[in-house]
């Protein structure tokens, strides 16, 4: 059996700041895809696969990588991918790795100015979607990128395809996923904001049944953005199902955490707006003390928790 890894003890200011607002800066040195050739991908599978969640908290945590060499190179050496291009739009970026039996499409997370997007209430409004109504932003976000990556995808028929993303990311992989439901492998996100209203999220549940699958990480602040009463009239913002909830002892089950740790919950109504005075702060190299709210939300703890994950409990 593989061997748990341990997450940072005792991180400072510092190190906590950079692994949630630049995890592209990679300050704990972890090496993504680590012996994936020995525990290798299920392309096949038609359930929750552990080592498949693995495989994709890895690539959701890679995405945010800017050299896009270092990313091809890592899927290629380490994943043993075939190939690997980027495509991007305007303010999105994907990475669209393939070999023969299978491909991954893994759009790149929360940038510095996308905190704005998850935080700021005038934001959060809704818009007509394929079906129901979704977050606009997230939605323009995907259009960007959409054509290119469209096209990209029609070129692998006989490929199993997978989608996946933390935060903004998983925001973008759970809309194309929907997309491309017909064709869809599977898709995995980690510490993803809710997306849509209960019309959305019904019509996505029920077209991926034991396709879809979303990480939350104990006391993740993102997971409950936006507010549900943010897409009245238009019913509430809500998630789609199949939750893997991880606890604080990294432990990963079905059941939500028994204390809401939801920030208007804590903070009462101006809340969000704390959390993003918190992350602004941080842009500015306050050093300040971070909420479990917003470290739990760091990119690096989902692919840890997921290994440890596989590594304890297996395939």
């Amino acid at each position: 059996m593989p061997n748990k890894k341990e997450l940072p003890k005792n991180p400072s200011f510092e190190l906590q700041r950079d692994l949630l607002i630049h995890p592209e800066s990679n300050p704990t040195a972890y090496v993504a895809f680590e012996q994936a050739l020995a525990h290798k991908f299920v392309p096949d599978a038609t359930t929750w696969s552990r080592v498949n969640a693995w495989w994709l908290a890895d690539a959701s945590w890679i995405a945010y990588t800017h050299d896009a060499a270092a990313v091809r190179d890592v899927f290629r050496s380490r994943a043993g991918m075939d190939s690997c291009e980027l495509i991007a739009g305007t303010g999105t970026e994907c990475y669209l790795a393939q070999r023969s039996s299978f491909a991954i499409v893994t759009f790149r997370g929360t940038q510095p100015d996308d905190w704005n997007d998850l935080f700021n209430i005038a934001r959060f409004g809704t818009t007509a979607w394929d079906v129901g109504r979704v977050h606009e932003g997230f939605a323009d976000a995907l259009e960007a990128i959409w054509e290119p990556l469209e096209k990209a995808l029609n070129g692998l028929q006989d490929r199993r395809v997978w989608f996946t993303g933390h935060s903004l990311g998983g925001a973008l992989a759970t809309f194309a996923a929907f997309r491309r439901r017909n064709r869809l492998a599977g898709v995995y996100t980690f510490g993803s904001p809710r997306v849509g209203n209960g019309e959305f999220a019904a019509q996505l549940d029920a077209a991926l049944v034991n396709k879809s699958f979303r990480y939350v990480n104990d006391h993740d602040a993102v997971t409950h953005m936006p507010p549900k009463p943010f897409a009245f009239p238009h019913g509430g913002y809500t998630h789609i199902s199949e939750l893997r909830s991880i606890n604080k002892d990294g432990q990963v089950s079905t059941t939500e955490p028994t204390v809401s740790h939801f920030a208007l919950d804590v903070f009462g109504d101006p809340g969000v707006g704390v959390l993003l005075d918190i992350i602004n702060l941080l842009h500015q190299g306050h050093r300040i003390t971070l909420p479990d709210t917003l470290t739990d939300h760091t990119p690096l703890y989902y692919a840890l928790h997921t290994w440890n994950d596989f590594a304890v409990n297996g395939a």
